[in-house]
């Protein structure tokens, strides 16, 4: 910076400077006071100048640092001399009629100063000083000019600066690489798999649609957790902060309409957009409640799939949240590992998800990794049995898509058709099965034929269930017949990962988390919860520490949890009371492909269904071997038998079934045996199942065997993760 002054430039007046602009800022100023409209405008003028100054393309850098300069003892001027400039005169007279604080002008300067020398952002740590600086400064002065007295309205003037310069941020990248600057943190940048050359040269790619996605998510957390800072006191005040709000939020909306391609056009909202926005704004704020619930720092226990959904909504809600994992892995009871000796990435089981899982494709488009999944357009599921092959496959369109997969059915004579189609129009007219209700019973009440229950009803009910139909719950299985069949054409649909369950979703939540301000502590078991009253006090780790959070949301498994409650709650008799149902997974490296298909159901087999890898994961997903998994759900009868007998097993059905196996020589093995897969869904666990709230005002419950109301799948337990955490949101 130049030390020896020299003339400021000619300005004109604050008042011409505003109107002259174009900005967001400016466009929230006619909601004031005219006093206050005065005001800002004359330090919307200052702001204006320093940044003109620091964006010029025609001035020398030197020249931009003696001008800033200048205005840094100008600004001093301003609090304790005489200011030279009419801006400077101006600026005076509202810092004292307004008690506005020396630090944040001055660190307004020191912002647009980075721009002079700092082009590139290693990571957040310094961009996040840089927001404060030239975002969350501009905030701090403005609450003091709206006239906010609550000292905690300062934690919202920053948390919406930090938001509105991330938006900025993000839609401005191609505006910035034009003048030399990339605001987006390298090693964000790096994660993501994104070269600085594609950001300069305008490539836009999938991998950098990620990146902005995420730059996304992070603007909206910000913007939630400034609306959770608003202190009911000076609310009334901040109309204008709440409309550029509505703006920015606008304008977030419409780079994610344009599926975070910022890279084209400039996204730019309309005057008719805006003016339908600050109307929006004046309306809502006009009618608000008096207390928005405030941001929270929560601890969610578990990253199984629901303390994963948990973790990801309380973010974008705007909560502080650290996610803690016993083991050195994420995914819970839906988790993949590395085989010891192939290397390969296994599954501890194989989840299969449909397309009426709604709540988890929200979640992984909101992710960005749909195309993680192996997705036909529509359900076709092949069986095999002793009769030979056939499929439960639509082939019309909605409202005969199920009617045409019943017609299809090789396995199924007339007689079977017409009683499941009669079954399907008493789901629809509402027809529900009773409380205590065994599936067994409910389909013998609804004259269903025991061949159409040998070849659909309990195949499914294994599958979805994992219980069979003589004690599986029949309330959960209409639920999942009226889901599953009487939804959409795409709601049958069987969706498949590609990936390891691990890396279906958790990692973009891990990385949401960390550029949030959140953290995820792996390899972390809890030793205890210190109850006390009506509340959680804290949390006893096993390295001895203690957390005190104010908020605990617990997403484990019902045989885990209950070491952790008091004997004599009534939800730990709920968790003694829930037994477990278990499923047995056998993968096996062959030495030749025996399967076409991506999976086959096995009909009157003790073996249900079974899995090619390579047809889901890609030719090369098998090495040593082509990998089969064979399933085993409500494997009480096999939990105990020896790997080498389930092989033999397995075996013998697989060369029952299929020509191609008779031939076939095991490679290698590797039995996986989950005891407590899942809760057993039957008529007696249903009336136990806890819902999210507990007898503990700051500790909530997710997981897939809470009341959802689905059996234990993944749809239940991110259904459960986000349930819970919106009650959190609420109370």
């Amino acid at each position: 910076m130049s030390e020896t002054p020299g003339p400021m430039p000619d300005l004109p007046g604050s008042e011409a400077i505003t109107q002259s602009s174009k900005s967001n800022l400016a466009l929230s100023f006619a909601a004031l006071p005219e006093a206050e409209r005065r005001a800002m405008s004359v330090f919307y003028a200052f702001c204006r100048v320093v940044d003109d100054v620091a964006d010029s393309t025609e001035l020398p850098v030197e020249e931009k640092r003696r001008q800033l300069g200048e205005w840094r003892e100008e600004i001093r001027r301003a609090y304790g001399g005489e200011p030279r400039t009419p801006l400077g005169k101006e600026i005076a007279q509202i810092v004292r009629t307004y008690g506005i604080p020396q630090d944040p002008m001055e660190e307004i300067l020191n912002g647009v100063e980075m721009d002079q020398a700092i082009e590139r952002y290693p990571d957040f740590a310094l961009l996040d000083r840089y927001c404060y600086r030239v975002a969350s400064a501009v905030g701090l002065v403005s609450i003091e000019i709206f006239g906010c007295r609550d000292p905690r309205s300062r934690e919202y003037a920053v948390a919406l600066g930090m938001a509105f310069q991330l938006t900025n941020i993000l839609r401005d990248v191609k505006k910035d690489v034009s003048f030399g600057r990339i605001y987006l943190p390298q090693d964000e940048m790096a994660w993501f798999g994104v070269t600085e050359a594609e950001i300069v040269e305008g490539r836009f790619t999938g991998k950098m649609r990620q990146l902005f996605r995420f730059q996304h998510h992070r603007a909206r957390h910000y913007f939630a957790k400034a609306h959770r800072l608003m202190v009911p006191s000076d609310r009334p005040k901040l109309i204008a902060a709440e409309i550029m709000r509505e703006v920015y939020e606008g304008l977030l909306n419409e780079i994610e309409r344009r599926n975070f391609d910022v890279m084209r056009e400039p996204v730019k909202l309309g005057k008719l957009a805006k003016a339908r926005l600050v109307l929006r704004a004046k309306s809502r704020e006009k009618r608000a409640p008096a207390r928005p619930p405030a941001p929270k720092k929560v601890v969610v226990l578990g990253a199984g799939y629901a303390g994963l959904a948990a973790a990801n909504e309380l973010v974008l809600r705007g909560h502080d949240v650290t996610l803690l994992e016993a083991r050195a892995l994420l995914g819970g009871r839906a988790h993949s590992f590395v085989e010891p000796k192939t290397g390969l990435v296994l599954d501890n089981g194989q989840h299969v998800l449909m397309g009426c899982y709604h709540e988890t494709l929200g979640l992984l488009r909101n992710l960005g990794v749909m195309d993680r999944l192996y997705a036909p357009p529509s359900m076709n599921v092949p069986f095999l049995s002793e009769r030979g092959a056939s499929s439960l496959a639509v082939t019309a369109p909605p409202p005969l898509h199920l009617l045409s997969a019943l017609l299809g059915f090789g396995e199924l004579t007339a007689t079977d058709k017409l009683a499941a189609i009669g079954l399907a129009v008493r789901l629809r007219l509402g027809f529900a099965p009773l409380p205590d209700e065994t599936v067994s019973a409910w389909l013998a009440r609804w004259k269903q034929t025991p061949n159409l229950v040998r070849a659909l009803w309990e195949p499914l009910c294994i599958a979805a269930l994992n219980e069979p139909v003589a004690t599986a719950s029949a309330r959960l299985f209409a639920t999942v017949v009226r889901r599953s069949f009487l939804g959409g054409a795409t709601d049958s649909s069987i969706l498949l990962s590609r990936v390891g369950l691990s890396e279906l979703f958790a990692p973009e939540v891990r990385k949401l988390l960390q550029m949030c301000g959140g953290t995820l502590r792996l390899q972390t078991p809890v030793a205890g919860l210190d109850f006390a009253g009506g509340t959680l006090r804290g949390i006893k780790l096993a390295d001895g520490s203690t957390l005190a959070p104010e908020a605990v949301v617990s997403a484990l498994p019902w045989h885990v949890l209950r070491a952790f409650l008091p004997e004599e709650s009534k939800l730990a008799q709920a968790c003694r009371t829930i037994r477990d149902a278990p499923i047995v997974s056998l993968h096996l490296w062959l030495d030749r492909p025996i399967l076409d298909e991506p999976f086959v159901g096995l009909l009157d087999s003790p073996v249900h269904w079974v899995f090619s890898r390579e047809r889901i994961h890609g030719p090369d997903a098998g090495p040593k071997g082509h990998v089969l998994t064979a399933v085993v759900s409500g494997a009480r009868d096999l939990v105990e038998r020896s790997a080498a007998e389930l092989e033999d097993l397995t075996l013998r059905e697989l060369r029952r079934f299929l020509p191609a196996a008779k031939e076939a020589q095991v490679v290698h093995r590797m039995v996986y045996k989950a005891r407590s897969a899942t809760f057993a869904a039957t008529p007696e666990t249903e009336p136990v199942r806890p819902g999210p709230t507990t007898a503990w005002s700051n500790f909530w419950l997710a997981g897939d065997w809470t009341d959802t109301g689905l059996p234990a799948t993944i749809e239940g337990a991110i259904l459960s993760g986000q349930r819970a955490a919106r009650a959190v949101d609420e109370a």
